[in-house]
């Protein structure tokens, strides 16, 4: 968004030069082309800033309420899984898991001051992927016959699977108190 936002701003400052350059202002002398192209580009540079400064836009705010409602749903797939863990269901969490990444994904990248609540975002989705792929691991390994290598590693990766999610729920706390901490310094 920020990105799209200084480059439209750039575009426009180009494109109000080339109309400048083209039309000859009108017979105007080339100082007053001068000036007028560097208030131009001083407009454009100033609209561009406020994608890091001033009060949060509508899509700003959109986006941080998206990470909110990703982080309460993402939690829901382990508080809400079954008891009964089959192969089937393992590999069911597993890609519920990975929907962390997808929906942030799909939200798109944010402006240039939501960077940080991004970041952080993207580190915790990476870390319910690492608890996917535990729990696909587990699923693969099925049900081993106790006391054999095949049990230890299916342990492991059910652990890994069900601990792995909460270090991610706590960079998705820590990505949106970020976002609190941006939209009271935006007013």
């Amino acid at each position: 968004m920020g990105s799209v936002t200084s480059r439209r701003c750039v575009c426009l400052a180009v494109a109000v030069l080339c109309a400048l350059v083209a039309g000859g202002c009108g017979g105007q002398s080339e100082t007053s082309t001068a000036a007028t192209t560097s208030s131009t580009v001083a407009a454009a540079t100033t609209r561009s800033a406020t994608t890091t400064a001033g009060p949060m836009t509508g899509e700003e705010l959109v986006w941080l309420e998206a990470i909110s409602k990703l982080h309460r749903e993402i939690d829901k797939v382990l508080v809400n899984s079954p008891t009964n863990m089959t192969s089937a269901t393992l590999r069911t969490l597993a890609n519920d898991l990975r929907g962390c990444g997808r929906e942030l994904a799909r939200l798109g990248v944010p402006s240039d001051r939501l960077q940080p609540v991004y970041t952080l975002a993207k580190r915790g989705c990476a870390q319910y992927d690492k608890g996917a792929q535990c729990l696909a691991t587990a699923a693969d390994v099925s049900a081993p016959i106790p006391g054999t290598a095949a049990e230890r590693r299916f342990k492991q990766a059910l652990d890994c699977g069900f601990k792995t999610p909460g270090q991610g729920s706590l960079l998705l706390a820590e990505a949106e108190q970020k976002g609190f901490e941006i939209k009271a310094a935006a007013g």
